[in-house]
């Protein structure tokens, strides 16, 4: 999966997830959208160099997420369970710097 991303491992709600990196315009447009099945542990993170508060969709996407928005600090601001090909936008109350999708 993600062959040409980097690639992290974090530990979420202590379960340890390998995400491929979403740093540029073209991987963050693409996101998760292309995936019919994520692997068991996967995800992605999105990282923003400044605060954004681009709403996300789920419109392409044929998979279950959840959505998790974060500051600077990788501070949870806000989770969202989201279904497949969802129409509805998240968004959430403030700025983020990172978005994390499993």
């Amino acid at each position: 999966m993600f062959k040409r991303y980097k690639k992290i491992k974090i530990p979420i709600k202590g379960k340890k997830y390998t995400l491929a990196v979403a740093d540029t315009s073209e991987k963050k447009s693409i996101g998760l959208s292309r995936v019919r099945k994520l692997p068991r542990g996967c995800g992605m993170l999105f990282v923003y160099n400044t605060p954004v508060n681009h709403a996300f969709t789920m419109e392409k996407t044929s998979i279950p997420l959840t959505i998790i928005f974060l500051t600077k600090d990788m501070e949870i601001i806000e989770v969202f369970k989201c279904r497949p090909y969802q129409k509805k936008k998240v968004r959430p109350e403030s700025d983020y710097s990172y978005v994390i999708e499993i």
